[in-house]
C-alpha cells in the first residue's frame, strides 16, 4: 500500500499573502488556542497512529472536550529518512520543515514527528533549527527524549533495555547517543543478521509493514523473534524504536514491558497543551 498525500485542513489559498498580512495576523490571532500538530508522511500509518493515541489519552466525553490537532501528511516531499543516513542524498529535514511551517501557520503550537529514524541529529537537528528561527512560538517535541526519560523514570535502579528499530536508527546510535546521559542503562541491539531482519519487516514490499496492512505474519513472527533473543540476552524492556513495529506486536506478546515511542510522544504533546485534560496511564 502506497502513502498518498494529504493534508488533514484544506487551505483555498496562501495563509500568507504580499498583499494580506493583516488577514493573516487576523488568522493568528484567531488560533491563539493551543493545538497539536503531527507531521505524517513518515510511515503510512505513523501519523494516524499518532492521532489515535493523542485522542485515546485525552480525558473528553463529548467531541468539543478533545484537543484541537492538525495532522499534514505529504510523503512525496519527505525522503526516506534510513535511506539518507545511509547513502547520503536530500535531507529529509526539508520536507520535514515544509510540513512543519503549514502546522505552525495552521496554528499549532506544539509539533511532533512520529519517526524514530527522523530524530537522527543529521535531520531532526536540521529541522529544530529552522523553526526556532522561523516559528519560535512553536515547541518541536524529541520522542527520544520522551522514551529514555519514560525509561528512566520506569526503572529508576537502571536496566537493560532492548531496542528494535530501522537500520537507520541503529548504524547511527540514535538511542545510544540518548542513553549515555542515563549511566545506569545498559542498551542492547540486535546483531547484524537480526538488524536486517527488522529492516526487512519494515520495508519489505511484500510483506513489509509499510507495504501490507493487516501485519502480515511474516513480519510480526520476525519482530517477536528478534524480541525474544534481546529478553533471552537479559532486556528488561523493549523499546518499539519505529512507529511501525508498535502496528505489529502488543504488550500481551511479550512477558516484558514494550516501550512505545509513539504513546509517549503522545502524552507529551497532551501534556504540553492540556495537562489536565491527560489521561492517568
Amino acid at each position: 500500500m502506497n502513502s498518498f498525500d494529504l493534508t488533514y485542513h484544506i487551505i483555498s489559498e496562501p495563509l500568507v499573502q504580499s498583499d494580506s498580512l493583516g488577514y493573516y495576523h487576523q488568522r493568528q490571532e484567531k488560533c491563539m488556542e493551543q493545538a497539536i500538530g503531527i507531521i505524517g508522511g513518515v510511515g503510512p500509518f505513523a501519523g494516524v497512529d499518532l492521532l489515535t493515541k493523542i485522542f485515546k489519552n485525552t480525558i473528553a466525553s463529548r467531541d468539543q472536550e478533545h484537543l484541537n490537532v492538525y495532522l499534514t501528511n505529504i510523503p512525496s516531499k519527505i525522503g526516506d529518512r534510513t535511506q539518507f543516513l545511509l547513502h547520503g542524498g536530500d535531507n529529509p529535514a526539508d520536507g520535514l520543515f515544509e510540513s512543519f511551517s503549514k502546522l505552525a501557520q495552521m496554528g499549532a503550537t506544539v509539533v511532533a514527528i512520529p519517526c524514530n529514524t527522523a530524530h537522527a541529529p543529521a535531520i531532526y537537528q536540521t529541522v529544530a533549527l529552522r523553526a526556532e528561527q522561523e516559528f519560535p512560538q512553536v515547541t518541536l517535541l524529541n520522542m527520544i527524549e520522551e522514551t529514555c526519560a519514560y525509561t528512566a523514570k520506569l526503572f529508576s535502579e537502571g536496566a537493560t533495555i532492548g531496542l528494535l528499530a530501522t537500520k537507520g536508527t541503529h548504524e547511527v546510535g540514535l538511542y545510544r547517543q540518548y542513553f549515555a546521559a542515563y549511566p545506569k542503562f545498559q542498551l542492547i541491539e540486535p546483531d547484524a543478521e537480526g538488524r536486517n531482519r527488522v529492516h526487512e519487516a519494515i520495508y519489505h514490499t511484500e510483506y513489509g509493514i509499510k507495504a501490507i496492512s493487516p501485519v502480515s505474519d511474516t513480519a510480526k513472527g520476525i519482530i517477536m523473534d528478534e524480541g525474544a533473543k534481546l529478553l533471552d540476552a537479559g532486556a528488561s524492556a523493549l523499546i518499539l524504536g519505529c512507529t511501525e513495529l508498535p502496528l505489529a506486536v502488543q504488550e500481551c506478546d511479550f512477558q516484558i514491558p514494550l516501550i512505545d515511542p509513539t504513546l509517549l510522544l503522545a502524552r507529551a504533546a497532551i501534556r504540553m497543551i492540556a495537562p489536565d485534560k491527560l489521561c492517568s496511564r
